[in-house]
Protein backbone atom coordinates (compact mmCIF):
# COMPACT_ATOMS: atom_id res chain seq x y z
CA UNK A 1 0.00 0.00 0.00
CA UNK A 2 1.61 3.26 -1.08
CA UNK A 3 -0.63 5.88 0.52
CA UNK A 4 0.19 5.92 4.23
CA UNK A 5 -2.57 8.17 5.60
CA UNK A 6 -5.86 6.91 4.31
CA UNK A 7 -8.31 9.79 4.51
CA UNK A 8 -11.85 9.55 3.13
CA UNK A 9 -10.74 10.71 -0.30
CA UNK A 10 -7.95 8.11 -0.48
CA UNK A 11 -10.29 5.36 0.68
CA UNK A 12 -12.85 6.32 -1.99
CA UNK A 13 -10.16 6.47 -4.69
CA UNK A 14 -8.76 3.05 -3.76
CA UNK A 15 -12.29 1.59 -3.73
CA UNK A 16 -12.98 3.15 -7.15
CA UNK A 17 -9.75 1.69 -8.57
CA UNK A 18 -10.52 -1.77 -7.17
CA UNK A 19 -14.12 -1.70 -8.41
CA UNK A 20 -13.06 -0.71 -11.93
CA UNK A 21 -10.34 -3.35 -11.81
CA UNK A 22 -12.87 -6.07 -10.89
CA UNK A 23 -15.20 -4.93 -13.69
CA UNK A 24 -12.34 -5.13 -16.18
CA UNK A 25 -11.21 -8.50 -14.83
CA UNK A 26 -14.71 -9.87 -15.40
CA UNK A 27 -14.53 -8.63 -19.00
CA UNK A 28 -10.98 -9.60 -19.93
CA UNK A 29 -10.79 -12.76 -17.79
CA UNK A 30 -7.06 -12.22 -17.37
CA UNK A 31 -5.10 -9.82 -15.15
CA UNK A 32 -2.34 -9.52 -17.77
CA UNK A 33 -4.80 -7.98 -20.22
CA UNK A 34 -5.65 -5.08 -17.90
CA UNK A 35 -3.57 -1.97 -18.45
CA UNK A 36 -3.12 0.92 -16.08
CA UNK A 37 -4.00 3.24 -18.97
CA UNK A 38 -7.40 1.65 -19.53
CA UNK A 39 -8.10 1.38 -15.81
CA UNK A 40 -7.39 5.06 -15.11
CA UNK A 41 -9.47 6.03 -18.13
CA UNK A 42 -12.47 4.04 -16.86
CA UNK A 43 -12.00 5.26 -13.29
CA UNK A 44 -11.65 8.83 -14.60
CA UNK A 45 -8.48 9.45 -12.61
CA UNK A 46 -4.94 10.36 -13.60
CA UNK A 47 -2.04 7.91 -13.86
CA UNK A 48 -0.36 9.85 -11.05
CA UNK A 49 -3.37 9.21 -8.83
CA UNK A 50 -3.23 5.50 -9.61
CA UNK A 51 0.51 5.31 -8.94
CA UNK A 52 0.13 7.22 -5.67
CA UNK A 53 -2.01 4.28 -4.48
CA UNK A 54 -0.55 1.24 -6.26
CA UNK A 55 2.75 0.22 -7.84
CA UNK A 56 1.04 -1.67 -10.67
CA UNK A 57 -2.02 -3.75 -11.58
CA UNK A 58 -0.75 -6.66 -9.49
CA UNK A 59 -0.76 -4.39 -6.44
CA UNK A 60 -4.51 -4.00 -6.94
CA UNK A 61 -4.86 -7.79 -7.17
CA UNK A 62 -2.83 -8.32 -4.00
CA UNK A 63 -4.85 -5.77 -2.03
CA UNK A 64 -8.15 -7.21 -3.22
CA UNK A 65 -7.06 -10.75 -2.26
CA UNK A 66 -5.80 -9.51 1.09
CA UNK A 67 -9.14 -7.81 1.80
CA UNK A 68 -10.95 -11.10 1.20
CA UNK A 69 -8.56 -12.93 3.51
CA UNK A 70 -8.83 -10.20 6.15
CA UNK A 71 -12.63 -10.30 5.96
CA UNK A 72 -12.49 -14.07 6.38
CA UNK A 73 -10.23 -13.81 9.43
CA UNK A 74 -12.14 -10.94 11.03
CA UNK A 75 -15.53 -12.55 10.52
CA UNK A 76 -16.57 -13.17 14.13
CA UNK A 77 -19.02 -15.92 13.19
CA UNK A 78 -16.35 -17.87 11.31
CA UNK A 79 -13.67 -17.39 13.92
CA UNK A 80 -15.71 -18.00 17.04
CA UNK A 81 -17.47 -21.11 15.94
CA UNK A 82 -16.41 -24.50 17.17
CA UNK A 83 -19.42 -26.18 15.65
CA UNK A 84 -19.48 -27.68 12.14
CA UNK A 85 -22.96 -26.56 11.22
CA UNK A 86 -22.35 -23.02 12.42
CA UNK A 87 -19.09 -22.98 10.47
CA UNK A 88 -20.88 -23.93 7.23
CA UNK A 89 -23.67 -21.45 7.97
CA UNK A 90 -21.11 -18.69 8.51
CA UNK A 91 -19.10 -19.73 5.44
CA UNK A 92 -22.12 -19.60 3.13
CA UNK A 93 -23.29 -16.35 4.72
CA UNK A 94 -19.80 -14.89 4.07
CA UNK A 95 -19.94 -16.05 0.44
CA UNK A 96 -23.43 -14.58 0.03
CA UNK A 97 -22.37 -11.21 1.46
CA UNK A 98 -19.51 -11.03 -1.05
CA UNK A 99 -21.37 -12.68 -3.93
CA UNK A 100 -21.25 -9.76 -6.38
CA UNK A 101 -17.48 -9.34 -6.12
CA UNK A 102 -16.91 -13.10 -6.23
CA UNK A 103 -19.05 -13.42 -9.35
CA UNK A 104 -16.93 -10.82 -11.11
CA UNK A 105 -13.67 -12.35 -9.82
CA UNK A 106 -14.70 -15.86 -10.82
CA UNK A 107 -15.09 -14.81 -14.42
CA UNK A 108 -11.33 -14.33 -14.54
CA UNK A 109 -9.00 -17.16 -15.41
CA UNK A 110 -6.67 -15.80 -12.71
CA UNK A 111 -9.13 -16.65 -9.91
CA UNK A 112 -7.43 -19.93 -9.07
CA UNK A 113 -4.76 -18.30 -6.93
CA UNK A 114 -7.35 -16.50 -4.77
CA UNK A 115 -9.51 -19.62 -4.67
CA UNK A 116 -6.56 -21.67 -3.46
CA UNK A 117 -5.91 -19.24 -0.60
CA UNK A 118 -9.58 -19.16 0.37
CA UNK A 119 -9.84 -22.96 0.29
CA UNK A 120 -6.73 -23.30 2.48
CA UNK A 121 -8.26 -20.93 5.03
CA UNK A 122 -11.51 -22.90 5.08
CA UNK A 123 -9.71 -26.26 5.36
CA UNK A 124 -7.55 -24.96 8.22
CA UNK A 125 -10.56 -23.65 10.13
CA UNK A 126 -12.49 -26.88 9.58
CA UNK A 127 -9.47 -28.92 10.73
CA UNK A 128 -9.22 -26.76 13.84
CA UNK A 129 -12.83 -27.64 14.68
CA UNK A 130 -12.16 -31.33 14.03
CA UNK A 131 -9.01 -31.36 16.15
CA UNK A 132 -11.10 -30.17 19.10
CA UNK A 133 -13.90 -32.69 18.60
CA UNK A 134 -13.51 -35.75 20.83
CA UNK A 135 -16.34 -37.54 18.99
CA UNK A 136 -14.25 -37.98 15.83
CA UNK A 137 -12.89 -41.53 15.98
CA UNK A 138 -11.87 -42.29 12.42
CA UNK A 139 -9.20 -39.75 11.45
CA UNK A 140 -7.78 -41.65 8.46
CA UNK A 141 -7.33 -39.30 5.49
CA UNK A 142 -9.51 -36.73 7.25
CA UNK A 143 -7.63 -33.65 6.03
CA UNK A 144 -7.58 -35.02 2.48
CA UNK A 145 -11.32 -35.74 2.67
CA UNK A 146 -12.06 -32.19 3.82
CA UNK A 147 -9.68 -30.62 1.32
CA UNK A 148 -11.17 -32.49 -1.62
CA UNK A 149 -14.69 -31.64 -0.52
CA UNK A 150 -13.98 -27.92 -0.05
CA UNK A 151 -12.01 -27.67 -3.31
CA UNK A 152 -14.89 -29.34 -5.14
CA UNK A 153 -17.37 -27.03 -3.47
CA UNK A 154 -15.36 -24.00 -4.52
CA UNK A 155 -15.04 -25.37 -8.07
CA UNK A 156 -18.82 -25.69 -8.28
CA UNK A 157 -19.21 -22.16 -6.94
CA UNK A 158 -16.84 -20.83 -9.61
CA UNK A 159 -18.86 -22.69 -12.26
CA UNK A 160 -22.03 -21.07 -10.85
CA UNK A 161 -20.41 -17.62 -10.99
CA UNK A 162 -19.40 -18.23 -14.61
CA UNK A 163 -22.87 -19.41 -15.57
CA UNK A 164 -21.62 -22.92 -16.39
CA UNK A 165 -24.00 -24.82 -14.13
CA UNK A 166 -27.58 -24.69 -13.01
CA UNK A 167 -26.49 -25.41 -9.43
CA UNK A 168 -26.89 -22.31 -7.27
CA UNK A 169 -25.49 -21.41 -3.83
CA UNK A 170 -28.64 -22.63 -2.08
CA UNK A 171 -28.18 -26.08 -3.63
CA UNK A 172 -24.49 -26.01 -2.72
CA UNK A 173 -25.46 -25.16 0.85
CA UNK A 174 -28.00 -28.01 0.99
CA UNK A 175 -25.45 -30.41 -0.51
CA UNK A 176 -22.87 -29.29 2.06
CA UNK A 177 -25.29 -30.00 4.92
CA UNK A 178 -25.96 -33.46 3.47
CA UNK A 179 -22.22 -34.13 2.98
CA UNK A 180 -21.57 -33.07 6.56
CA UNK A 181 -24.09 -35.58 7.93
CA UNK A 182 -22.50 -38.40 5.94
CA UNK A 183 -19.02 -37.23 6.90
CA UNK A 184 -19.88 -37.26 10.60
CA UNK A 185 -21.60 -40.64 10.39
CA UNK A 186 -18.47 -42.15 8.84
CA UNK A 187 -16.07 -40.47 11.27
CA UNK A 188 -17.79 -40.87 14.66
Amino acid sequence: MKVRNLNNSSIKTRRLIKNKFIEMLAETREVGKISVSELVKRAEISRATFYSHFDDIYGVVEEFEQEIIDEFFTNAKLLATDDYEKFFDALFSFMQQNNDNYKMMCKSDDVLFSAKKFTELAVNKFMEIIDNDPHIKNRDFIELDISIFLQGLLCEYVKYCRGLTSVDPKELYDYTKNWYKKFMAARC
